[in-house]
């Protein structure tokens, strides 16, 4: 299984947003510690109508027709053909650039559009198509859930006009009304900023009014941004804090949790009946609970897929360092408890250097009390890895 997935994702974007890549990485949470859930089949069409079902219409908020996403997948499958393993944090990196929405995972927003993906054919005429229509889809969202995705649609909009003219298999939507019809050369900056008040490319007919229609459609864009936005912050602030959605519920063969099933796992986290490991989120950062047997101070779990946040995190933060401290159950004899405590940090400490985290950047850290007390015992004997700026 890939470990580390920028580099992976860096095979076809040299420039990848370390950030959005590390976003993906919680998204997909525990889905990428098994082999089976962590690559996407583009032969199997099951899988691909889960890409498109829970990735691209529920935590991108598309709307798109089903045609112009599933064309939009196999590009992406298309572009990827000549790697044996399709990791899927790369294949929802790829399609998050193709529609231009690195804002909902903390990135830069991007102008939409398949040129600038390296996409074609089929995907290029279905962004072309909805790139023109400038929030068409909008209307036909959900009142609560659409809000949240205007933002972006409207960016992907604005730069999939530009590829509409090499995609005249698709028809575009009718533009925004303006006050009055300005032609077509006029819709280009170059010409409305060079022939500001008459000429072969001004407007003759409103005395020098050529802009109204640039100023009404910029006050749409900057209200459609400041909705989304705004629907995004309320979104991120009804998550439970300590823990990650995506993290804590139970992996799906193919693909994320679903919302309804993320957040029911998200309020009882799985704590494993014995050795186990766990990726989490504490205050806005990655964390991990490394669980172990009665007794045990070994850790017998490979950490490689449930670490790659942290470790993506330290990559974009070189200042944080993660303090590792343990946890031992009531019973027994507490001095001896607290030694299995300190040995248990030690070997997740050892585990972390093992799938690549400097040794500089883990503190082992005693907590004011290692004896969990107030849960169950499974619960208690465990090793905590938490972010420290």
């Amino acid at each position: 299984m890939a470990e580390d997935w920028l580099a992976d994702v860096r095979k076809y974007v040299a420039d990848a947003d370390e950030k959005v890549v590390a976003a993906i990485v919680r998204h997909c949470g525990i889905a990428l510690q098994k082999r089976d859930s962590s690559l996407v089949s583009f032969s199997d069409s099951k899988e691909t109508d889960r890409v498109r079902e829970n990735f691209l219409k529920k935590k991108l908020g598309l709307t798109h027709d089903d045609a112009t996403l599933d064309a939009a997948i196999t590009a992406v499958g298309e572009r990827m053909k000549g790697d044996r393993t399709k990791n899927r944090v790369t294949v929802y990196y790829l399609l998050t650039e193709h529609f231009g929405l690195f804002d909902i995972f903390g990135g830069a927003a991007r102008a939409a559009g398949a040129a600038a993906a390296g996409l074609t054919g089929a995907a290029a005429a279905a962004g072309a198509a909805a790139g023109a229509a400038l929030g068409g889809d909008e209307d036909k969202a959900d009142a609560g859930a659409g809000t949240g995705a205007a933002a972006p649609l409207a960016a992907a909009g604005l730069a999939g006009a530009g590829l509409a003219g090499g995609a005249s298999a698709v028809e575009p939507p009718a533009p925004i009304p303006a006050p009055e019809p300005v032609p077509a050369a006029d819709t280009r900056p170059a010409a409305a900023y060079g022939n500001p008040g008459g000429g072969s490319g001004g407007d003759d007919r409103g005395g020098g009014m050529g802009w109204l229609p640039w100023l009404l459609l910029a006050l749409i864009v900057a209200a459609l941004i400041f909705f989304g936005l705004r629907s995004c912050s309320k979104e991120e602030a009804a998550a439970p804090a300590g823990a990650d959605v995506a993290a804590t519920a139970p992996a799906v063969p193919g693909d994320t949790p679903t919302p309804d099933a993320a957040a029911t796992a998200a309020a009882t986290p799985a704590v494993p009946e014995g050795a186990g490991v766990v990726g989490a989120e504490r205050d806005g950062k990655p964390m991990l609970s490394v669980y172990f047997d009665t007794g045990k101070s070994e850790v017998s779990n490979d950490l490689s897929g449930a670490a790659a946040g942290v470790k993506a995190y330290l990559a974009a933060h070189p200042g944080a360092t993660l303090a590792v401290s343990g946890f031992n159950d009531a019973t027994g004899n507490a001095a001896l408890n607290a030694e299995l405590s300190k040995k248990r940090a030690q070997g997740v400490a050892k585990a972390l250097e093992g799938v690549g985290i400097a040794a500089a950047s883990i503190k082992l850290e005693k907590p004011a009390d290692t004896t969990g007390t107030g849960t169950d015992n499974a619960a208690a004997r465990r090793v905590e890895v938490v972010v420290k700026d």
